[in-house]
């Protein structure tokens, strides 16, 4: 098992401090319905708002990006 280390993810618009959790994001890639796991995401526990980091979303765009077709 691999530990991977711990975020942060600041302060929310209504004062609440995100916390990190692991979800599940689904996705087409290719055509295909791919599930990752364990993928970081900031979570606020007053107003339930959810944001992830510069790097993961990167990450998400470049699975995207590189399934989509050559555009003509």
């Amino acid at each position: 098992m691999t530990v991977l280390p711990e975020r942060r993810y600041g302060r929310c618009p209504c004062s609440g401090i995100y916390s990190q959790r692991r979800v599940e994001v689904r996705m087409n890639v290719a055509g295909s319905q791919v599930v990752l796991t364990d993928v970081a995401q900031g979570e606020c526990p007053q107003c339930g708002s959810r944001v992830y980091k510069a790097e993961i979303l990167e990450a998400l765009e470049g699975l995207q990006c590189a399934s989509a077709p050559p555009s003509s």
